[in-house]
């Protein structure tokens, strides 16, 4: 979660909870409430804080209640710097399925089919399967056009000269 999601959540919570003196402009409350919860994501939070509120407790959930109500799925979502997204699901079955993207705007609108999907083990190998063929479609055109070049080259140089190159009869004793 982004700081700004931060500031975000404390006007959501002090929207449930008008009395409580938390206040989104403290600089001091946002990074104490963004370190503890910048693993998880604003929906999370979001949930958990309105999970609390229909429990039906006669207190305001402090940051320990909050983070005891959040579902973490089974599945983690590490970003790295710049354009690398990896999911990983605790079933060994499915491991990890990285995403590397070229620019930030494909990591965006992929980040939108993660979503749309709720992270499903089924439709992430999908969405996997269809990125990597997507991605190396160069790189597999390419290969495929230097090996051919390669070839043409090599039987070029065969074809040169009176004698041919043969595995077999390379070196005559």
């Amino acid at each position: 979660m982004e700081k700004k999601e931060i500031k975000k959540i404390l006007k959501f919570y002090k929207s449930i909870y008008p009395n409580s003196k938390l206040s989104e402009s403290n600089l001091d409350t946002v990074n104490t409430w963004y370190l503890m919860l910048e693993d998880f994501t604003y929906e999370q939070v979001q949930n958990a804080i309105v999970k609390f509120f229909k429990q039906k407790n006669k207190y305001m959930p402090n940051l320990p209640n909050i983070v005891e109500n959040i579902e973490v799925p089974d599945y983690t979502i590490k970003k790295i710097p710049p354009n690398t997204v990896i999911i990983q699901f605790e079933d060994e079955a499915y491991g990890n399925f990285p995403f590397r993207f070229l620019n930030s705007q494909d990591a965006k609108e992929y980040s939108k089919k993660f979503q749309e999907c709720n992270y499903d083990k089924e439709s992430i190998k999908i969405l996997h399967e269809e990125h990597v063929r997507k991605r190396n479609a160069g790189v597999l055109t390419y290969r495929g056009e230097a090996k051919a070049r390669l070839e043409q080259k090599l039987q070029n140089q065969n074809n040169k000269g009176s004698r041919r190159y043969d595995k077999q009869s390379s070196f005559s004793w």
